[in-house]
């Protein structure tokens, strides 16, 4: 009784918190109430002119905002890599032509954002990512920059008609081209009644129509299914699914788990430990579909676009995370959809034949077949499914294998829907989610108190609700500039966890990027000794000459940028460049002829660590199953005593247990990597792998050597028993009737049955049919939008 009063307010907090199962895809942008337009802008060169190495600033006036604005631009050579090229599909899939992607041709600038006070002084008020469109006296740009950390987007008047809704603010018609600039201040902030869903609704949620999650068979759900159909959902039988409000889409409560960072959110805010230390690169794939092209009036104007949005988005992760975004390759489909989706493409659809959770598991499929080391790869689509404008599986950067379990398929993939605003903030959301990210937390999540499971990013340790300021928020909104200090610690103690594999990340050095090798833009290309990142950047760097992106004064290495590098010169050997963080990760030192750190390492999977029996390593971290379902489960419910189900022991979702429980319960996230599962198997990205009977042999020798004594103790006492009945058995004599007299020769035998042929090739003509398949331990990936 006194278990049952402590769990009462419990449930019924846990009821209220199912209300929210249907918050995690990614909402279209409010609508934009204001806009303006750009008048007055002057490229502050000689000429007008500009090409691709420029540096140079532009001046422009906001005539409803009685402000004149100066962008201070440098080349931004980061997105684009040396060896990226475009491919262009016909309807069919086929390749039509393929080519290099020039750098010369795209003007693509990033730089700093100033405003004019009375004075006539330059105020820094922000930055700015632009890429210029027409140089010349009357100049065309599109782009992004803040003030006072209100984005202001600009974009070509046919640009935002092209997306305009009924609800989106008029623009003047005009014959000419021209600029309009709108902030993320002038869209009004919408309501979302959708996610005010009851209990009865929240069955509707999106994850469970999925095939594993709605298998009224599977092990966990079936008695919770049941009784919520009987109307008696209970304490003891329901899954952490609903008891904590998670989904397959919104389950990532922070665990040791292979697909987010530290169990407590809250405890890692604002801390960037596991982030690079040194620059580091991540080099993406973009698939455009037909529907995407199509809302462009050629190609060219479709891949400035892409590029656009990479410029601005790659802007907030190397501030927040050390770690640029590179465009390495660019897939454009044909602007006519097929009637019929390709063999070789089947993410190109038309719209009415797929929605945007089909689009990604089409996607991740394609995604698995190419051969590339892409950390992640996006589909760019024009397709939404409602409000929904973005799709991403949770923690699959580096991922480039294809799992599932039948209904899914699961790699490093994510959909990003074009939409009129903060275009380049969903490519954000999206790879945010791709590097591990969750949800924000916002005044809903807040009211249910999801934060203390760590299913959303609390503002601070003390704040839950971080008020729409940030990328990670479900949906876009003003003053959103940057990652959230929660979803730094997120991100950054997932990947130092290995939790998110961080393996395709390239060195800052011999970096191809779409652009070709270009000095000043941060990135140590081919024929490049260093690279600072331009004279403004630079600072007091005296390894590394900005200009030339050459070593002076005797330099070896530049400290800026290599790990084993002092002064100028090679640390020495023995040199400490990345610390153990445990029994289970090896330390690496320098060489002392080199100023680059050795690949991380770490002990073998499955070797013996601790003091604790039953520890083993697994990605570098000294842990069990038993540990891991304390670690994630254990916090939530205050119990220490929480271990994993050995029932479920060939499983590598955590499915875990406690005395107190006296239920196995489902928590939605896998064991780490190199877990141990099933006979001899280790988990990998929530499956299963190396499991098989001989193992399990091996493992459970005294299981079976018993097993074996005692099968075969029966049947030497059952042989016993029948010699001891035969030989009391009175014998009788059988009497023979008489010899029949021999009748002649006999006719021949009929021929020889042999095997039956028959047309079913059956016994007694009969198809045997084969057993349904068994639904394997594999537990797909969370999927975030």
């Amino acid at each position: 009784m006194r278990f049952l009063k402590s769990a009462l307010p419990f449930a019924a907090s846990a009821l209220s918190i199912l209300s929210v199962l249907v918050a995690a895809r990614s909402q279209e942008p409010s609508a934009i109430q204001h806009i303006s337009t750009l008048e007055h802008a002057v490229i502050n060169t000689p000429s007008h002119e500009v090409d691709h190495l420029t540096d140079f600033d532009v001046t422009f006036e906001l005539p409803d905002k009685r402000q004149t604005i100066k962008l201070e631009l440098e080349p931004n050579h980061d997105i684009l890599a040396d060896d990226a090229y475009v491919q262009y599909l016909d309807v069919e899939g086929n390749i039509h032509r393929e080519e290099p992607i020039q750098r010369h041709e795209h003007k693509v600038f990033k730089g700093r954002s100033l405003l004019r006070r009375d004075n006539g002084l330059w105020k820094p008020v922000g930055w700015a990512r632009i890429y210029v469109q027409r140089d010349g006296s009357q100049p065309l740009f599109e782009g992004v920059f803040s003030v006072d950390n209100d984005n202001h987007h600009v974009e070509l008047k046919s640009t935002y008609l092209q997306k305009k809704r009924v609800e989106d603010a008029s623009i003047p018609d005009r014959k000419d081209e021209y600029m309009v600039v709108y902030r993320d201040s002038d869209m009004i902030r919408q309501v979302r009644n959708e996610l005010k869903r009851s209990l009865i609704s929240s069955s509707s949620c999106q994850a469970e129509k999925l095939g594993f999650n709605s298998d009224p068979q599977h092990p966990i759900f079936r008695s919770e299914l049941q009784d919520m159909d009987s109307g008696m959902s209970s304490y003891g039988s329901m899954s952490l699914n609903s008891l904590f409000g998670l989904s397959k889409r919104q389950s990532d409560i922070g665990g040791v788990s292979g697909n987010a960072g530290g169990v407590n959110l809250a405890q890692t805010i604002g801390s960037t430990s596991g982030c690079p230390k040194t620059k580091q690169v991540a080099l993406v794939g973009i698939a455009a579909d037909c529907s995407f092209r199509a809302s462009f009036d050629n190609d060219d104007a479709a891949k400035q676009w892409i590029i656009n949005v990479v410029n601005s988005a790659s802007d907030v992760y190397e501030k927040s995370f050390n770690i640029s975004i590179g465009l390495r390759n660019l897939t454009m489909t044909d602007k006519t959809c097929p009637e019929t989706a390709p063999a070789s493409t089947q993410w190109n659809m038309p719209c009415d034949q797929s929605n945007i959770t089909q689009r990604l598991n089409l996607f991740s499929q394609w995604r698995g077949q190419q051969s590339d080391g892409n950390a992640y790869w996006t589909l760019m689509s024009n397709c939404p499914t409602g409000s929904e404008v973005g799709l991403a599986w949770l923690g699959q950067l580096c991922n480039a294998e294809v799992t599932g379990d039948g209904s899914n398929s699961v790699s490093g993939t994510n959909v990003v829907v074009r939409v009129s605003g903060g275009g380049w903030q969903v490519f954000a959301h999206e790879s945010g989610h791709t590097f591990g990210a969750v949800h924000d937390c916002d005044s809903m999540t807040c009211a249910q108190n999801l934060e203390a499971s760590s299913q959303c990013c609390p503002y601070t340790t003390g704040t839950c609700d971080a008020n729409g300021k940030y990328i990670m928020n479900p949906s876009t909104g003003a003053d959103i500039t940057a990652f959230s200090p929660c979803t730094i610690g997120n991100i950054c103690s997932a990947l130092g966890r290995n939790s998110v594999k961080s393996s395709c990340l390239s060195d800052n050095r011999n970096v191809v990027t779409y652009t070709g090798s270009q000095c000043g833009n941060g990135i140590v290309e081919a024929g490049e000794d260093c690279d600072c990142g331009g004279e403004s950047s630079c600072g007091n760097n005296t390894c590394c000459d900005a200009k030339t992106c050459k070593f002076k004064n005797g330099a070896v290495c530049d400290d800026a940028n290599d790990s084993c590098c002092s002064k100028c010169q090679f640390s020495a050997a023995g040199t400490v460049c990345r610390a153990s963080l445990g029994e289970c990760d090896l330390q690496e030192t320098c060489t002392g002829n080199s100023s680059t750190c050795p690949a991380d390492s770490f002990k073998k999977d499955g070797e013996q660590c601790g003091n604790i029996s039953g520890l083993t390593c697994a990605s570098g971290q000294c842990t069990s199953r038993d540990y891991q379902c304390r670690a994630v489960m254990g916090s939530l419910i205050h119990d220490n005593n929480t271990y994993a189900c050995p029932q479920f022991d060939s499983s590598c979702e955590l499915i875990c247990t406690s005395p107190s429980l006296g239920s196995c319960f489902s928590i939605n996230q896998n064991f780490l990597d190199g877990t141990p599962c099933g006979s001899g198997g280790y988990c990998q990205n929530g499956r299963c792998d190396g499991s098989n009977i001989g193992s399990w042999i091996e493992e459970h020798k005294n299981i079976v050597i018993g097993v074996a004594c005692g099968v075969g103790g029966l049947l030497v006492l059952s042989i016993l028993w029948c010699m001891i009945n035969r030989c009391r058995r009175p014998r009788t004599v059988v009497k023979l009737p008489p010899m029949r007299p021999w009748p002649g020769p006999m006719p021949p035998p009929p021929p020889q049955m042999g095997q039956w042929a028959g047309p079913n090739r059956g016994y007694q003509g009969l198809r045997a049919e084969p057993p349904p398949p068994y639904p394997g331990p594999y537990q797909p990936a969370t999927r975030y939008a």
